[in-house]
Formats: C-alpha cells, structure tokens, sequence
C-alpha cells in the first residue's frame, strides 16, 4: 500500500510537470492561455497506466466543476459540488478540503472500477493542485488491485514454503539415515582418540624429559610430571606463567629468535637450543631444548618443547675442563721450572764471579785506603780519574755494597722463580711459614706492583705460627691474590695493602689482600670463584686462577672469601687452620 501511495504521488507530480510545460508556453505566448489548459487536458486525458493500462487522471476547478475525466465525460463541464460516491461522501468536496490545506494529499473513497460502472471499489487517490489555473488533478489506486497483488503474493509464497518444507522433510530423513549409520562410526573414532590420548598422556607424564606446551601468546598450556617434579610448580599455578619467565633475560631474544625462525617454517626447526630455565625457588639449570609447531583446536599456532636437564653433565664436563687446564697449567709450569732451572744455572754462574770479584776489589779498597789517605795528607789534593779522592773515599763503600746487594737479590729472584714453577709432590704435611709465603710472592710480583701501585703496605704478624701445608701451592695462590689485585687498580695512586695475622680464638692463620681499585658487583662476586668465569676473557684472562686457588686453600682446610664493593676495591681474605684434622684428633687424644 505504501508503495501504491508513493506511486499515485509520483505520478501527480509527473501531471503536474506537464501542465506547467504547457503553461510556460503561455506565458512565452507560444500559444493562449485556453489553448495551453486545452493541450494540458487532452494530454492528461491520454495517459494510462497500472497492470491493464486503465488507470487515469482527472481535473476538476476550485468551484467544484469538473475540468477533464477520461470515464466519465458526462460530467465534464458541470458542476459536481454534490456528487457523492455509494457510502455517502461529497467527493468533490473532500478533495478541494485537501488541496486547501496542504496543497495535496490523499482521500479515501469508493468509486466505480475504471471503465466499469456497475463495480464498485474502495479507491485512494492523491489530488494535488494547480494553483496558476486553480485546477486540481487527481488520480487513484483501487485498494481490490493490492489485495489481488498480496492474494497471488501469499499463494506464491505458500508454494514456495511447501516446497521448502518438503526439501526440509527430505533432508531430515536423509540426516537421520545419516546419523544413525554414522553414529557407531563416531563412537568408534571417538573410542580411537580416547585411547590415543590416554597412550600419549601417560607418554608424556612418565617422560624423564620435561615436556610443555605454550600458545601463541606464550602462556603454558600443559606441563608433564617431569616438570612439576624439577621445578617445584603446583599445576595451578602453571596457568598463570609465561614461557618467557622461565628464561633468563639475556638468553630471551636468543629464544625469541629461534621461534620466529620456527614460525616461517625455516629448515632447522628442530636443532637443539641451549638454554637455562629459572626454577620456582630462583635456582637457575642448564637445558637443551626442542620445539616444534603445532595447531591447537582452534587451529591458532602452538608449540611442542621438549626439555632435557643438561645442569649435572655441563657441571661434569666444566670440571673435565677444569682438570684438562689444571693439568695443562702444571705442565706448563713443568716446562717453565726446567727453562727456569737452565736459565738460573747459567745465570749462577756470571753471578757467582761478580759476587767473587766484588769481594776481591771490596778486600783491594781496604788495603788501598789507607795508603791513598797518607797520600792525600801529604800532597794535598788527589783525583782519581774524574773524582777527587774525598768524595771517592765517601762513595765507593756505598757502591760496593749496593753492587753485593744487587748481586744477591738477583741470586735470590732466581732461587725463588726455580722453587715457584717447580714440580713437587701435593704434600700437605710441609712446615709453613705464611710470612715466608707472602715475602717471596711479593718478590716475584715486585716488578708489576711498582707499576700498579705508588703506595704498597705490608704487615707480616712476628708472632705468626707455623702451619702444615705446602708452601709452593700456597705461593702460588699469594701471587694469583696480587696479581688480582694488580689488575684492579685503575690508578697508579691507588694503594695495596697486605697483611697476615692470627686468631687466636678459631686458631686460624689469615692473609689479607686489599686493593682500592674498580670492585666487583654483587653477581660477579657471586661468581668470581666459578671455572671459566671472568671478566677480562678479551685480554686473556682464562676464569681458573681463582678456581685453582680456592681449590688449593680449600685441599689446606681453609676457606677464601671475597668482600667488595664498585669504585671502592676489594679484600681477598685466606683463613688457614693452624693445626690440620689429624693433628686436632691426636691432640683430642
């Protein structure tokens, strides 16, 4: 219906375009005023539309007359104030009524059928007004011909749903063939999965290896028993974890790496990553690692790791190592204790001579002196070469025994380099003198100290005590505590100072080495006694001087320890038992 009333509307106002198509000739003066109201009537007289190409317009003045109907011509020229349509209604009436309040509109009423007196039907018409001529056209659908319409509209329409129904009815049945002969098949697939995943479960959670599953947004989604055992997770408590919390941070853009290459579909999908995993209670364990990509249920991507704990066999293999560098560090100082020996053998003797000569021209100065002053009495002054004899008589006993000095400090340097390096038995029950210890390592290190620090402070206890060890293992670790200390001072202004003493209460013989140089952080400091591990690997530095140490010091019953802090230097500090534990349990006794 509402498209039928835009419809007539349409129409009405495609009337009245043509009316004032006629009437602008008018007023061009084309043609007269009756001739243009003429042209317009006979050409709406002549317009048909609707299904059968009878529907029309008609034109009817202000007074009521009517002006043009196509049906009707009987009435055309007079006055249809009264007319009425079968219910009683003054049409004519009706539609001046509207056209003079809007200007058009639509009125309701009956009216015979076209062409076709003697039927009568319900009719809605649109009349609009001309106001130039004061004509009012109008034109109408009958309300039967949207009836017929909706009639043949609801009986297409009920085939049509008739016959859906009946293609419904047909499937149904075909679905419930289907179903029925499909259902034993779902069981039995739904049976196989059952015991797939049942045999896979119990796989993965028997598994010595750990086995977890995260989605793309990296949360865990499952975690084998292997896992919960190793790191101490509830598996509540798995759902609120991320695969990158278990990694520390600097090996995550390494992780992060491998799985973008795993999300191209790269060809080494598969190769082994090694990493570390953080445990619930902080403690840090060496894996290798295998992941692989998979589709979740909702076919977003996933990833399959499989985990094996490397920790006790990397600890294995850096203790291989470390014996493999002991080893290899005991040769070399085989090899430097022969190069050594030869060298100071042929040292010795040159030495020898000059410590021989020097006595000769020490014995020759005395008995010289006393004839050169009667000389230098009686004849005044005496040269000898560019010197006058008084300040060679003052000087020359100095120059004798500074040259003894520095002949023996040689023979000493070379004593202790052949004793350092030299090959001896790990015998413990040596007598110890740490004062001994700390002066010769000292001598050996003198050259380097000179150069690393302007202000060296040394303290050696008078009363210290005598211990049981081995004086060439605890040499060795003197030097390796201030060669350290060396290399951490910044600044030639910097000090150094070592100190030996005794506690009498835990009867325990300690060195102290202290440097005011760069420090350590607290996770180097954790670490400084760890093989391999070292700050200056790029100059050299090999990460076991330390390790050997504490290995040495320990194998003496004794403990090293470190205290530091950044900018402000560091203190190695040796605790040595006095007595060893055989020596305790005998005095027990």
């Amino acid at each position: 219906m509402e498209r039928k009333r835009e419809m007539i509307h349409a129409l009405s106002e495609a009337a009245m375009g043509s009316i004032s198509y006629y009437a602008k000739l008018a007023e061009r003066r084309t043609i007269t005023v009756e001739e243009a109201k003429k042209q317009a009537a006979a050409h709406l007289r002549s317009l048909r539309y609707g299904p059968e190409g009878k529907d029309y317009f008609w034109i009817n003045d202000t007074h009521p007359r009517m002006i043009m109907h196509p049906y009707r011509a009987d009435l055309e020229g007079k006055d249809v104030t009264n007319t009425k349509d079968p219910a009683g209604k003054k049409l004519f009436q009706a539609f001046l009524e509207t056209v003079k309040d809007t200007g058009g509109g639509y009125v309701d009423y009956h009216r015979q059928w076209q062409d076709d007196p003697s039927r009568i039907f319900s009719k809605i018409s649109y009349v609009q007004e001309y106001r130039p001529w004061h004509w009012s056209v109008g034109t109408g659908v009958y309300v039967e011909d949207v009836r017929a319409q909706i009639a043949a509209i609801t009986k297409r329409m009920t085939f049509i749903f008739l016959g859906i129904l009946e293609v419904i009815a047909l499937l149904s049945v075909y679905v419930v063939w289907q179903g029925a002969a499909g259902e034993t098949h779902r069981r039995e697939i739904e049976e196989s999965l059952r015991q797939s995943e049942n045999k896979y479960r119990l796989l993965a959670e028997t598994a010595r290896e750990i086995i977890l599953l995260f989605d793309s947004n990296l949360c865990i989604t499952y975690a084998n028993t292997a896992w919960k055992r190793i790191s101490g997770y509830l598996p509540e408590e798995m759902t609120e974890v991320n695969i990158t919390d278990l990694i520390p941070v600097p090996q995550r853009s390494q992780f992060a790496a491998r799985l973008e290459r795993i999300h191209d579909n790269q060809a080494d999908d598969y190769l082994l990553l090694e990493t570390n995993f953080i445990l619930k209670d902080h403690r840090m364990i060496t894996v290798e690692a295998t992941i692989a990509r998979m589709e979740s249920a909702d076919n977003s991507p996933a990833f399959l790791m499989t985990v094996r704990d490397i920790t006790e066999k990397k600890r294995v293999e850096a203790q291989a190592r470390m014996r493999q560098e002991q080893l290899m560090q005991t040769n070399k100082m085989v090899s430097l204790g022969t190069l050594v020996s030869g060298v100071a053998h042929e040292i010795n003797n040159p030495i020898s001579s000059v410590m021989l000569h020097s006595q000769v021209f020490d014995k020759f100065w005395r008995a010289v002196q006393p004839i050169l002053d009667r000389h230098h009495e009686q004849y005044g002054d005496l040269e000898v070469g560019p010197m006058a004899y008084p300040q060679m008589r003052e000087r020359m006993p100095r120059l004798l025994h500074f040259s003894q000095e520095g002949v023996e400090r040689v023979k000493r340097i070379v004593g202790d380099l052949k004793e350092f390096p030299g090959q001896r038995p790990a015998d413990l029950r040596e007598t110890v003198n740490l004062n001994q210890v700390v002066e010769k390592a000292i001598g050996l290190t003198s050259s380097l100290i000179r150069k690393a620090a302007d202000d060296l402070q040394v303290e050696y206890d008078e009363n210290l005590p005598t211990f049981q060890g081995n004086s060439q293992r605890l040499g060795q670790v003197v030097v390796n505590m201030v060669v350290n200390a060396c290399q951490a001072l910044t600044e030639p202004n910097r000090s150094l100072c070592i100190a030996t003493g005794y506690l009498e209460e835990s009867e325990e013989i300690y060195l102290k080495v202290q440097d005011s140089g760069r420090g350590m952080t607290a996770e180097v400091l954790a670490q400084a006694k760890d093989p391999f591990f070292t700050t200056r690997r790029d100059s050299g530095g090999t990460g076991l001087g330390l390790s050997i140490s504490d290995t040495i010091i320990r194998n003496h019953g004794g403990w090293l320890d470190f205290s530091s802090e950044p900018r402000k230097g560091t203190t190695a500090t040796i605790l040595l038992p006095r007595y060893s534990q055989d020596e305790v349990i005998g005095r027990m006794i």
